[in-house]
């Protein structure tokens, strides 16, 4: 091959990498972002009735939006590559060190998942995706309709991170919701399943004051809705199968987990008292 064509075949190959490079898939972006702090209920074993906040993120425009912690996706993100597991086999291995050198359980907060939840929406198929965990080593996911809360609107007033907010309340999946929508931001949306009202949702809770949502802070954004890490199995499942999975698991998980494994874990914590008043966001699964 003389160097004319050795030339030609070089730029021939920079010119296949630049397209390939121009052909990376582009996904929606986002007009704003808001942080929202999710306060959860539940029972822990024979720790009893624990509560917790947990930092959600809402990447949203008029037509797409995600729910998610970030933190969850970061770890994702590791578990996706093979450089990525090899890093999260350091983190842990360090994390577990750690913990047997301090008995400090907060040592393990870096490896532990705050929640696998994600929630993606699209008003062009008017469906939202739920991705989470259902339990032992599964994990599900499942769609739904976006228009399915039917709320009424009421005249009271209150400021949620500086936002006039009007009131709203619904009954959605076993719950009572009431919920505080800002009319000055026209985006249908709100944290978790949330949506459906003429103005961003700021604030929300149930009424039996087990679960909230409430927003942190909002911004301007053109951030990527790039879609789930796919590492790990989701199988596709029923919203109500998915929680009544979850629900045994909750109740005899250890149990369970000695089957499979032939390793005695010890009894399963039996619920009582108000502990049996504690449950997951929607409640309808019992029926």
């Amino acid at each position: 091959m003389n160097r004319q064509s050795i030339i030609i075949a070089i730029i021939a190959l920079f010119a296949i990498f630049d397209v390939s490079a121009k052909k990376k898939k582009e996904y929606p972006r986002a007009e704003i972002k808001i942080g929202y702090t999710y306060h959860e209920t539940f029972v822990r074993g024979s720790d009893g009735i624990i509560e917790r906040d947990i930092p959600f993120l809402l990447l949203a425009n008029k037509e797409h939006s995600k729910f998610y912690n970030t933190e969850t996706e970061f770890k994702d993100s590791l578990e996706s590559t093979p450089q990525g597991r090899a890093m999260s086999r350091q983190i842990l291995n360090e994390s577990i060190k750690r913990y047997v050198e301090t008995k400090d359980e907060s040592a393990l907060n870096s490896v532990t998942y705050p929640t696998f939840l994600y929630v993606f929406k699209s008003r062009f198929v008017n469906e939202m995706t739920i991705y989470d965990y259902a339990g032992a080593l599964n994990y599900g996911f499942y769609t739904e309709p976006t228009d399915e809360i039917q709320w009424e609107i009421s005249d009271s007033t209150k400021t949620v991170v500086g936002y006039d907010c009007i009131m709203a309340t619904a009954n959605y999946h076993g719950r009572y919701w009431t919920a505080w929508f800002a009319p000055d931001i026209p985006l249908q949306e709100g944290p978790w399943k949330l949506t459906g009202l003429p103005g961003l949702i700021l604030e929300a809770s149930e009424s039996t004051g087990q679960h909230s949502f409430v927003a942190t802070g909002l911004e301007a954004s053109n951030q990527e809705i790039v879609p789930i890490y796919p590492y790990r199995q989701y199988d596709k499942m029923s919203r109500v199968e998915m929680l009544r999975q979850l629900r045994n698991y909750r109740d005899h998980g250890k149990a369970l987990d000695a089957a499979v494994t032939g390793i005695d874990f010890g009894p399963d914590h039996i619920r009582t008292g108000e502990e049996l008043n504690i449950d997951f966001l929607e409640t309808d699964y019992h029926k």
